[in-house]
């Protein structure tokens, strides 16, 4: 069983606790601080608008950069896969 811990994270300038199990605690509090400096970011390239509408664009951006990341991901283990089975005719001829 895991050993989980509640740890308090700030986002925007509000607080958030939650319980993380304790080997991804410094993941959290790393995309934590990546999450901070992105608004810091946006706010200043994006002047008037408001917190919320900063948290959607930076939101927007993880989730496109994730779905190319798991794209990519997928193709390669087709790939992967094909030459497996290439691989295991190959050996199937040779047996």
């Amino acid at each position: 069983m895991s050993d989980f811990s509640k740890i308090t994270v700030m986002i925007a300038n509000r607080k958030y606790t939650l319980s993380v199990e304790k080997k991804d605690e410094q993941v959290i509090r790393d995309a934590t601080e990546r999450i901070n400096k992105q608004i810091i970011e946006y706010q200043q390239q994006f002047k008037g608008k408001d917190v919320q509408d900063i948290l959607s664009m930076i939101l927007l951006k993880v989730a496109a950069s994730n779905g190319k990341e798991e794209s990519i991901g997928s193709h390669e283990m087709t790939a992967l896969q094909t030459r497996l089975e290439d691989i295991n005719q190959l050996l199937e001829k040779a047996v």
